[in-house]
């Protein structure tokens, strides 16, 4: 009976040690999907889906949407997110994890040339509209300050 018992716990082991990997993946991923999408996808959902649709012309279709997905998010999250920052454990390991899919270096390069400014795009977009909400005058303030805080050229 005591071998019986020894030999469930060592094969319950075994198990674990083979499978937590995957298993912490998963979780990690389920964690971590919303916060990640909320953070490349803040604005609207618009977003999204012109990113999968141009994702899908790059491989030719030939991608689930999900993976396409899952690509765009450990790739641009790793450039948006500070993993040296604190961050959320769950998200530094979903960002950290392997991509689900490879894509062949044409469709890598493609990939980057068109989304290697998408984050610093939306940080513009919301550049302009705070300018556009500012005041004449708080725009005159800024443009003297900035005007006294350039150094000037010695003679």
């Amino acid at each position: 009976m005591m071998y019986v018992l020894i030999a469930i716990l060592a094969v319950t082991l075994v198990t674990l040690a083979i499978t937590h990997k995957s298993i912490m993946r998963f979780i990690a991923e389920k964690r971590a999907l919303p916060i990640v999408e909320d953070i490349l996808f803040s604005e609207n959902n618009n977003n999204k889906e012109e990113i999968l649709r141009e994702i899908q012309e790059l491989t030719n279709y030939r991608l689930n949407d999900d993976l396409v997905m899952d690509y765009f998010y450990k790739i641009k999250g790793l450039q948006v997110v500070n993993i040296n920052q604190p961050t959320n454990f769950w998200v530094k390991m979903y960002l950290t994890s392997p991509t689900k899919i490879k894509l062949n270096y044409f469709e890598q390069v493609k990939f980057y040339e068109n989304f290697l400014n998408y984050a610093s795009s939306q940080k513009t977009q919301k550049e302009s509209k705070l300018n556009k909400t500012a005041s004449s005058f708080e725009r005159k303030v800024k443009a003297q300050l900035l005007g006294n805080l350039i150094p000037q050229k010695l003679a």
